[in-house]
């Protein structure tokens, strides 16, 4: 008989006679049996063996929404001394192009949403909730630069959006067909690079490009000097101007 075909009282009752270690090298067999050892059921009476998990005492969970196995092996780590300095930050949308870190303000993006999060200045670790949420494209944002006063994102389905950072005002800029792969901004000056082969000059005060450079593939990336002047570097050709 195959062990997913007993009963699931049945199967508890001989997953409690393993240990920890048991249950995860178990977990890697199939699929089938890592979705059945995942439950929370099965971590329950290890989980209460453990310091910080989350069970109290009458077996009340105070941390649902966090998966009993997460919380018995980070329990494990801390007792055994195991611990990162750098720790990874999830979210539920895959796709993390870019990020900007200016003072104690993270600002990142998340699919067609730029999002800016607080420090915590004890432990520098991010507020939950971003307190600032930039939006408008169509498409996942592959690009943006921050200046004193504009947050100006470039999007996959070729639009350049100029937001003000002290009011709810934001400019759309119009003329690339592809996504933006790079900005940079400088003293009122834009410049874009994108997949059309293009690499255009804008300003603040205008919602069409001023130039337009055509460039032999897609351009990777563009920068404005102190003097005001932008080189550019495009990709297969490897190419510079």
């Amino acid at each position: 008989m195959i062990l997913l075909q007993l009963p699931e009282d049945v199967l508890y009752h001989i997953l409690s006679y393993l240990d920890y270690k048991s249950l995860s090298r178990l977990s890697q067999v199939c699929k089938s049996i890592y979705r059945f050892v995942n439950r929370d059921a099965v971590w329950r009476r290890i989980a209460k063996e453990f310091l910080n998990t989350g069970i109290s005492r009458d077996g009340t969970d105070i941390y649902p929404h966090i998966p009993l196995k997460e919380r018995v092996k980070i329990a494990q780590n801390w007792y055994n001394g195991v611990c990162k300095r750098a720790i990874p930050l999830k979210w539920k949308t895959q796709l993390l192009p870019w990020l900007q870190l200016e003072g104690d303000v993270l600002f990142l993006s998340q699919a067609a949403d730029i999002r800016a999060y607080h420090l915590r200045q004890d432990s520098g670790r991010l507020q939950r909730n971003p307190f600032e949420i930039y939006s408008g494209h169509n498409g996942d944002v592959c690009h943006f630069v921050l200046t004193d006063s504009h947050l100006i994102s470039g999007g996959s389905e070729g639009k350049i959006l100029v937001h003000s950072r002290t009011s709810d005002m934001s400019v759309e800029l119009s003329g690339h067909n592809q996504e933006v792969n790079c900005l940079d901004s400088k003293d009122g000056l834009i410049i874009s690079g994108s997949r059309d082969r293009t690499t255009r000059i804008w300003t603040l005060t205008s919602t069409y490009p001023r130039h337009t450079i055509p460039m032999y593939d897609r351009v990777w990336s563009v920068a404005i000097s102190p003097t005001l002047s932008c080189p550019c570097g495009s990709g297969v050709k490897n190419s510079i101007s």
